[in-house]
């Protein structure tokens, strides 16, 4: 596997390889949003250098952090060990390998650039795909959740976004945003409606 280096990012030392995205404004920002409760279960998807799973097991989440990418599976474990952290880390396409897929919290930091680079296994980090939201809106429809946890850019289809939540019973409870130059950034928590019409 790749070789990993050390890192410091919002109190946490991770692990990184050339393989794997390294956390930036985007992360920070989706980790302060976070309120996940003593015990809820959560899973960390895309988990990339496992800088989320961690935040959520501090908190008192049981954390299973999936990512598709081997590398971030390794970087994630890395990181969980030099934190001190247990989680439990899976490297497979979530909607693959899990066959209920009912938890308290979904934490995704998804690809939201609207491209399609998949040739290499870091493309995966920023490939959404057209608008920006094919991953998203898959792990949407197929991850049921009391709670979702996302980031998305400005230059993601926000109109599509909000189609999905609406089709799949959900509202926007909170939103933090970050300007980055031409680029805003917003972390939103999403929870079910009152009325919820989710199957």
């Amino acid at each position: 596997m790749a070789s990993n280096r050390i890192i410091e990012f919002i109190g946490f030392k991770l692990c990184i390889n050339e393989n794997v995205y390294e956390p930036a404004e985007d992360s920070e920002l989706l980790a302060s949003i976070l309120d996940i409760n003593e015990g809820e279960i959560v899973v960390d998807l895309g988990s990339g250098s496992g800088i989320l799973g961690l935040v959520a097991k501090r908190m008192g989440g049981k954390v299973i952090s999936v990512d598709v990418n081997p590398f971030a599976t390794e970087a994630t474990l890395c990181s969980a060990k030099v934190n001190s952290i247990d989680i439990d880390v899976i490297n497979c396409n979530v909607l693959d390998c899990l066959r209920v897929i009912s938890i308290d919290a979904l934490i995704f930091n998804p690809p939201y650039l609207p491209v399609d680079e998949r040739s290499s296994w870091i493309g995966y980090s920023w490939s959404g795909g057209i608008g920006g939201v094919e991953v998203l809106s898959k792990a949407l429809r197929e991850i049921k959740a009391r709670k979702y946890y996302f980031v998305y850019s400005s230059f993601s289809d926000e109109e599509i976004i909000y189609e999905l939540l609406n089709e799949e019973g959900l509202e926007i409870d909170k939103v933090k945003e970050m300007v980055i130059g031409f680029e805003t950034l917003k972390a939103v928590k999403v929870v079910v409606k009152s009325n919820p019409s989710r199957a």
